[in-house]
């Protein structure tokens, strides 16, 4: 239902603007929008932030999905956690998320993009072996939200940096590759390998999984440039060369 209403809302409010058009159409009737160019995949695949954000969603989402998958289970059946203190402990997961959720992308837009994709993706390792080395509830409930950082980090992966990379035309194909194979791969793929390798190792099989697909992304987001408008602007202020105005439009 609110999918629905959401769709219901788009269709009346929402209107097309192609870019220099007045913002203010006729009451009730969308500006028409001149076809232009379309950016062919193999362009968009050729920029080096984009490859490497693909790869980081398909490993950021398995960290998510599995975790949030396989916790219930784990603190139920591994720790004996009661039914009560399993969602106490899981409500702190909502609660990091509302927390990392805005402050990581805000830290992104003072220290860069890339500088914050690995520091807090570091942390977010912790989260999945915190949920299988420690079994005080209350101090197990206080360190997901200490180290449950990698939420905001699929702003960055999955919108800010693709969004920075491509030239404007090719923007939603960007996005739609970034979050398309990353949603294919971490959110189908690998719950179900996760469960298959938890029948056969144990639970915190999966837990591993989750922290292996987190450390995949810091290694990845090494070789990621940096598109933080920000922090280019400071770094041509530095060095006196003039300020790019499309952070990592060139391969």
């Amino acid at each position: 239902m609110p999918g629905l209403l959401i769709t219901a809302w788009m269709a009346r409010s929402v209107r097309e603007v192609p870019p220099g058009v007045d913002r203010a159409p006729a009451r009730g009737r969308a500006a028409a929008v001149p076809a232009g160019a379309s950016t062919p995949l193999r362009e968009v695949w050729a920029h080096r932030n984009i490859v490497l954000c693909t790869l980081a969603a398909c490993c950021y989402l398995t960290w998510f999905v599995v975790i949030i998958t396989f916790t219930p289970v784990y603190l139920k059946d591994e720790k004996g956690f009661s039914s009560g203190t399993m969602s106490a402990v899981m409500t702190c997961f909502g609660v990091a998320w509302v927390l990392w959720g805005f402050l990581t992308p805000a830290i992104s837009d003072r220290v860069g993009r890339r500088t914050t994709m690995i520091a807090f993706t570091s942390v977010a390792v912790l989260c999945p072996l915190a949920v299988v080395y420690v079994d005080d509830p209350v101090l197990l409930g206080g360190l997901i939200v200490l180290t449950y950082t990698g939420l905001g980090c699929f702003t960055l992966i999955m919108a800010t940096i693709p969004a920075e990379t491509v030239p404007r035309g090719a923007l939603a194909t960007a996005l739609g590759l970034v979050m398309g194979v990353g949603e294919l791969t971490g959110g189908v793929i690998a719950p179900l390998a996760a469960g298959w390798a938890s029948d056969t190792w144990g639970l915190e099989t999966s837990m591993y999984i989750s922290a292996g697909g987190a450390v995949a992304v810091v290694l990845l987001a090494f070789g990621l440039r940096e598109t933080a408008p920000r922090v280019l602007r400071r770094r041509a202020e530095r060095t006196g060369a003039p300020t790019p105005t499309k952070a990592g439009a060139t391969p």
